[in-house]
């Protein structure tokens, strides 16, 4: 019950921004300090929490918490130009942070981009094939923008079901 409340903390903020956006025509408002602000503010409760936990930080919210941070400071530093572009990058600009962190995570984090307390060859492996996937549908959502199928929805669905199956397939082996 624990490990679920506690992945449950993570996705909470990716699921406000997401239910906003549903609900709510995003081009009916221009700088989007409700969502930005709300989801920030849990992911950085959540992270917290996590972290006080001790709790190994699942990647892929990571790359989206960043992503929420930098979009909130864009909106208190008034920075038009960073907010213009995530509106204009819709998914996509979220994947490039995930992205990001997961260039970051397999070169300077012993546990890589999947997150695994396993042999360096593991991680090395697997987080290399989650970064090769990410990149893939990041690239895949680079080219479809605008289409919310393909640049958003798709893409995410890969990466997630790509992580969830290496780290199956890890914990199986063990």
């Amino acid at each position: 019950m624990r490990a679920f409340f506690l992945r449950a903390v993570e996705a909470l903020p990716l699921a406000v921004f997401l239910l906003y956006m549903a609900v709510m025509d995003p081009r009916a408002q221009p700088e989007w300090r409700a969502p930005y602000y709300a989801s920030t503010a849990l992911a950085v409760i959540g992270t917290v929490l996590l972290v006080r936990r001790r709790a190994t930080l699942n990647r892929i919210y990571l790359g989206i918490t960043l992503y929420f941070v930098s979009g909130t400071l864009a909106l208190i530093t008034r920075w038009p130009w960073l907010n213009a572009e995530y509106g204009r990058l819709e998914g996509t600009a979220m994947l490039y942070w995930v992205l990001a962190t997961g260039f970051w995570c397999t070169f300077l984090n012993k546990r890589g981009f999947t997150g695994v307390d396993a042999p360096p060859a593991t991680v090395r492996r697997s987080s290399w094939l989650l970064l090769a996937i990410t990149a893939i549908a990041t690239g895949v959502s680079q080219y479809f923008l605008g289409n919310r199928l393909f640049s958003s929805f798709l893409p995410f669905i890969a990466v997630f079901t790509a992580y969830g199956l290496i780290k199956a397939r890890w914990h199986a082996r063990r």
